[in-house]
């Protein structure tokens, strides 16, 4: 994976941007400087799904959005761009605390992140892009 040596990911302030780069990290061996950089724009839509007829539980789906390219960072030139996408569930019952809620709605959050990053990875590698690493 010699290909993600010459390539950083740009900061992002968006939390889920945050999330999506640590799954990248964690999965392929990024460089802190590179001749290319991976700039990446999230987008996140929430739903309701089911609501029982006593209102105990409802289910939330979240969905993931990300449009992400890769452009050399001396000409500006954009290499290659895609998106990606992933959309996971939570539950919330009545008798949940907020906390417990957040912490689902967290893991979920991690679960997307982990997952579009799987996704960008491999359409990288996939794509053939080592022609614009040295």
């Amino acid at each position: 994976m010699e290909i993600f040596k010459n390539i950083e990911i740009q900061k992002n302030k968006i939390t889920s941007a945050f999330l999506i780069k640590e799954a990248l990290e964690k999965k392929a061996p990024f460089a802190e400087s590179g001749q290319n950089a991976l700039q990446i724009e999230p987008s996140i839509s929430n739903s309701y799904g089911v609501i029982t007829k006593e209102n105990e539980i409802t289910r939330y789906s979240v969905t993931l959005d990300v449009e992400y390219r890769l452009y050399n960072k001396k000409t500006k030139k954009v290499v290659y761009k895609n998106k990606a996408s992933a959309t996971s569930d939570y539950s919330a019952a009545v008798t949940f605390t907020g906390f417990a809620t957040e912490i689902a709605r967290k893991d979920t959050y991690e679960r997307l992140a982990d997952t579009v990053a799987e996704k960008m990875i491999t359409d990288i590698l996939i794509n053939n892009l080592s022609e614009y690493t040295p």
